[in-house]
């Protein structure tokens, strides 16, 4: 994608999203389920040779860009899982998070720095509306590096990629498709960089995420060097 296509669609995404607000933990987890079977369709055909393929140097493959979507919804997933350990223990439903706890940087900052502005930046996204943290996810205008958690693991097969989707997929439904302990937009998690998040809105940015990559796979799928086989 290129930069001007990424802005248009960054200004449009805002526009969509500030006109569309979640409604409830259900609904939520319907697009995510509807994102799901996408990406399943989408990768379906896709051989082990073309998942292993790599476009460029210091690029993903398929299988880990897979693997690296498994891998953040599960971080997610375990933060909101805590949110509602909290509210069934009637304490407050509140976590915050450093960055030690997720590392996610900025390539045009250097680590050193990043410590020195996580007071700076914490306020900062304060003020920052949750739809415009989803759509920057879904549209890449900025880069970010990826957490040491998320980071893709080795030997990645297709074949384990999509049992992995498809049981981290059951495990969302096991968490959020039954009766939710207390009010979910105002259960929230903060971080320096991802923001004041409640529960609908980190069920957002998992949908935004893997949006974002639906896309980076279609483009790997479009590459002339793909292997045919």
């Amino acid at each position: 994608m290129s930069q001007s296509h990424a802005i248009e669609g960054f200004v449009s995404g805002l526009v969509r999203q500030f006109t569309a607000h979640p409604e409830t933990v259900s609904s939520e987890l319907r697009h995510l389920r509807s994102l799901r079977q996408q990406t399943l369709l989408l990768i379906y055909p896709v051989s082990e040779a073309q998942g292993a393929f790599i476009p460029r140097a210091g690029a993903w493959s398929i299988t880990q860009i897979l693997d690296h979507v498994v891998l953040l919804e599960a971080l997610y997933r375990d933060a909101i899982r805590s949110l509602m350990e909290l509210a069934k223990q009637g304490r407050p439903t509140e976590i915050r998070y450093t960055m030690e706890d997720i590392d996610v940087s900025v390539p045009v900052v250097p680590k050193a720095a990043m410590s020195a502005l996580e007071v700076p930046l914490d306020i900062a996204n304060r003020f920052i509306p949750a739809v415009v943290r989803q759509t920057a996810i879904r549209f890449p205008v900025l880069s970010a590096n990826s957490p040491r958690v998320a980071l893709p693991r080795p030997d990645l097969t297709m074949a384990l990629m999509r049992d992995r989707l498809l049981e981290s997929a059951i495990r969302n439904t096991e968490l959020l498709g039954g009766q939710f302990p207390g009010n979910p937009r105002k259960m929230t998690i903060s971080h320096p960089i991802l923001g004041i998040n409640n529960v609908l809105d980190i069920m957002g940015i998992m949908a935004a995420h893997e949006e974002r990559h639906q896309e980076q796979v279609r483009n790997i799928l479009a590459d002339p060097r793909l292997p045919r086989n």
